[in-house]
Formats: C-alpha cells, sequence, structure tokens
C-alpha cells in the first residue's frame, strides 16, 4: 500500500499537507474495498477526491507561477490529464461495476500519486525552496 513518508516531501508545508490528504483518500478508498461497495460511499469519495484535486492543482500550479517554474504549462497539462482520468472513472461509476471501478480507481491513484510527486513535483522543488 502506497504511504506518505517524509522522503516524499516537496520541501513546502503546505504542498506535503495536501499531499498527505491524497494519501488519506487513497486510504478510504482501500477501506471502500475491504468494507463491502456500497455505490453511495463510492460515489461520495469521488466527489471528494474530484473536488479535492482541483483544489489541490490549482494551489499548487499558482505557487509554481509565483516561485517562476519554468516547467509550468508541461506541469499543469500533467494535472489537466489526471483530473480527466479521475473524472471519467467517476463518470462510469454505476451498480453493476462499483467493484471494478473501485479497483481501477486504486491501482490509479496508488500508481499515479508516488510517481507524480517523486517524478513532477520535486522537479519544482528547488523553485519553491528558493535552490534554483
Amino acid at each position: 500500500m502506497a504511504e506518505w513518508t517524509e522522503s516524499l516531501s516537496v520541501g513546502v508545508p503546505k504542498l506535503d499537507e495536501h499531499h498527505r490528504h491524497l494519501f488519506h483518500l487513497l486510504d478510504r478508498i482501500d477501506g471502500l474495498a475491504e468494507a463491502g461497495l456500497a455505490q453511495d460511499d463510492v460515489r461520495s469519495v469521488f466527489d471528494e477526491l474530484n473536488n479535492y484535486i482541483a483544489y489541490h492543482f490549482s494551489e499548487e500550479e499558482a505557487m509554481m507561477e509565483r516561485a517562476g517554474f519554468p516547467f509550468l504549462d508541461l506541469h499543469r497539462h500533467s494535472h489537466q490529464t489526471i483530473a480527466m482520468r479521475v473524472a471519467e472513472m467517476s463518470a462510469t461509476l454505476s451498480v453493476a461495476n462499483v467493484e471494478r471501478v473501485v479497483r481501477e480507481l486504486h491501482d490509479f491513484l496508488a500508481g499515479w500519486l508516488v510517481h507524480h510527486i517523486e517524478i513532477e513535483d520535486f522537479e519544482y522543488r528547488p523553485f519553491m525552496t528558493g535552490g534554483q
């Protein structure tokens, strides 16, 4: 199971807290899979996830812009791709496929989250912490 550790710190406490919250949402998805899958509960997590990633991406991009991060457009495109993928999964959710969609969401987030932080978010760390 993926979890946030200090090794994933981007050096900005607010963004680290955002990332911890995304891992918390991943834990909730794990909990849904273990506790049985009520569509309303799954929909609630999807709604929270969609709302939170929109908030997080907006905040992170604004901070990158203020820091003069030169690859903001590429990072923004990555965020848009991720948000669209989660929204697509959310839109396909039905009683008939709730188990499959939750599994897909979990696998996607577990694979994406650590990779995105370690590869893409670490690129902005020197700009955000003044070490460029």
